[in-house]
């Protein structure tokens, strides 16, 4: 039997995600030319596709990686921390309720301070649809 194509359910992610107030741009896949214009930003990255847990239905593991500038020379460090995990709070309240799809969030992993430009966290998720 054939597998249904899993690029609608990103599809359906993303569009979810959109949504949420302060996302500027939100797209599948991290591209190479990414810029300042770009943020705050959504970017889903698949990372494996398999079967779902029934009949017709497809299973997505990915990260959603979101993030914002850094501008510790406007409120600090803290303050942006704040902004971020207030963002990603927004999304994974957005991702649950994607219409035709089960999104299951497992954790957020943080970027340890280590970039420089941006704060950048990344949701690890299961997209069932």
């Amino acid at each position: 039997m054939s597998q249904p194509n899993a690029y609608p359910l990103l599809e359906a992610v993303r569009d979810q995600l959109a949504t949420v107030p302060g996302v500027l741009t939100c797209r599948i896949g991290w591209e190479a030319n990414v810029t300042p214009d770009d943020y705050p930003l959504v970017r889903i990255v698949p990372s494996k596709i398999g079967a779902g847990r029934s009949i017709g239905r497809r299973s997505v593991n990915a990260i959603i990686y979101f993030g914002k500038p850094i501008h510790e020379f406007e409120a600090g460090i803290e303050a942006l921390y704040s902004e971020v995990m207030a963002m990603e709070s927004a999304l994974i309240t957005a991702a649950e309720q994607t219409p035709g799809a089960s999104v299951l969030y497992r954790e957020t992993l943080f970027d340890e301070d280590r970039v420089e430009a941006y704060k950048l966290f990344g949701l690890v998720v299961e997209i069932v649809g």
